[in-house]
């Protein structure tokens, strides 16, 4: 009889020396099948979870949140020696980088937008000595930016960085600091930097941010990080089916239980964990990844046009995305801090007239339907 066992060790907590070593005997107690790349995959993800959430923001825990809002640069300096020691650790578990390489190279971004300016501006004048690479995707990395767009953009942070609590902690506060730029943009964009260390090169984390994205991003950076060597890992196809899993779970028990949104941050967050399941299901049913504007077209086919209708409906939203918000409301839920982003999920801009009226009973009942259906054929 085959066993499944799942081991939970806290969705952003930092895997712990101490974790580690209850991990390695409940599996030699379970005489499970656990091997080095096992345990190299669940320190790189957990690490890399714990890195992007101390870039966006320098907490790793609730009383972090709670301090930063009176002090936010407390959690910034009171987690750096940590995130250098699981750092440390996470290295000893790499491969050498001699195996075969994956070479990626990108443009610099030649685009006319002023908040992409700004950004290629601010981190000339503040990191350039620290990241080995930054890169714009999504829309404004393909120059197809409209009102519904957020900045996506992903930082490398330089090895030598992560060797120093005092520097990681400056790079950290600094890259915080530029989502103020992101925010301008997006007031509602509810996430930050994707975060990657230079280590991860040797040893890359497809699922984290797939390779191909690459191909549609822009450079932040004139100089650095136009030419990037990747040693892809193997474990991709376990990787995007706990993170496919963990968002249809995520859209299925918020419709479930009946948590509509409320106020347009909050519908903007379902809305676009709605139309990132595509790109997952047909990542982890193809167990490649694929640049997810061309996913739709690949996905639909699996699905009835009845059961498939509600995306497209989901996705035209986009084209008529407003909202009204005063120049003071605007200030307050577009800083870079934990209060300001509390705020914003609570009392961001309400829903105009015309959107709610779309937004029936029935219209999430049918996204929650189709979330459901995808999960099953997938899992």
């Amino acid at each position: 009889m085959d066993v499944i066992c799942l081991i939970d060790f806290g969705r952003y907590d930092v895997f712990t020396k101490a974790k580690e070593d209850r991990l390695i005997k409940l599996s030699n107690f379970l005489a499970l099948d656990f091997s080095l790349p096992d345990m190299r995959d669940i320190l790189q993800n957990n690490f890399n979870r714990a890195l992007s959430r101390y870039v966006n923001g320098g907490c790793l825990s609730r009383q972090d949140r709670l301090v930063s809002i009176l002090f936010p640069w407390i959690p910034f300096d009171r987690n750096a020696k940590t995130l250098v020691n699981e750092y440390h650790r996470l290295t000893d578990y790499l491969p050498d980088s001699n195996s075969s390489s994956l070479i990626v190279e990108t443009e610099v971004y030649g685009g006319t937008n002023p908040y992409v300016l700004k950004m290629m501006e601010y981190l000339a004048s503040n990191l350039k000595e620290d990241l080995l690479g930054a890169y714009v995707h999504g829309s404004l990395g393909t120059h197809e930016e409209i009102a519904y767009s957020d900045f996506d953009a992903l930082a490398i942070l330089k090895e030598e960085v992560l060797e120093s609590p005092k520097r990681l902690a400056k790079v950290a506060q600094t890259l915080n600091q530029a989502r103020s730029i992101m925010l301008d943009f997006d007031p509602l964009q509810h996430h930050g930097w994707f975060v990657l260390s230079e280590a991860d090169l040797r040893c890359y984390p497809e699922a984290y941010f797939p390779s191909k994205l690459f191909r549609y991003s822009k450079s932040l950076l004139p100089h650095s990080g136009l030419e990037l060597k990747l040693h892809v890992q193997n474990s991709f196809e376990r990787e995007h089916q706990a993170f496919f899993k963990n968002l249809c779970d995520s859209v299925i028990n918020r419709l479930t239980y009946r948590k509509y949104p409320k106020n347009m941050y909050q519908l903007k967050c379902l809305l676009s964990e709605f139309m990132l399941l595509p790109a997952l299901y047909v990542q982890v049913r193809d167990n490649k990844s694929m640049y997810k504007n061309f996913c739709f077209a690949a996905a639909k086919s699996d699905f009835s046009q009845e059961d498939w209708a509600i995306m497209d409906e989901v996705s035209s939203l986009r084209s008529i995305w407003s909202y009204n918000i005063s120049p003071f409301g605007r200030w307050v839920i577009t800083k870079s801090t934990q209060l300001s982003g509390f705020l914003k999920s609570r009392f961001s801009p309400h829903i105009p007239e015309h959107t709610k009226a779309i937004l029936k009973d029935s219209f999430y009942q049918r996204m929650q339907n189709l979330a459901i259906i995808m999960r099953r054929k997938i899992l």
